[in-house]
């Protein structure tokens, strides 16, 4: 399933994947992902930079993987500007950042 078709931030993607729990391993231009289910069982999945292609197992949340992702990204640029974020939760469940500016 594609992903992150133009994501060169193999370091940012490997960053959320692991604070979501995976163990994540570089392998050149892929990332290869384990995490253990409820019951004890390990699965296994892959990330390859170059195609942006992200293979898992059906029971794992590609969106929410998807929104750490991007929250990562945003706080990424966010530093990169020097700009600070406040992070906080939409009337519809949603987080969303908004820009803390300085004067």
């Amino acid at each position: 399933m594609g992903f992150l078709a133009n994501s060169k931030e193999l370091t940012l993607v490997a960053e959320e994947l692991r604070k979501l729990g995976f163990e994540v391993s570089e392998l050149d231009e892929r990332l290869a992902l384990r995490q253990q289910d409820s019951n004890g069982y390990y699965r296994a999945g892959s990330y390859d930079r170059a195609s942006g292609q992200l293979e898992l197992d059906s029971a794992w949340d590609v969106n929410e993987i998807k929104r750490a992702y991007s929250e990562r990204v945003v706080e990424s640029q966010a530093r990169k500007f020097g700009w600070q974020l406040e992070w906080s939760t939409n009337a519809t469940g949603h987080r969303q950042a908004t820009v803390l500016r300085r004067g």
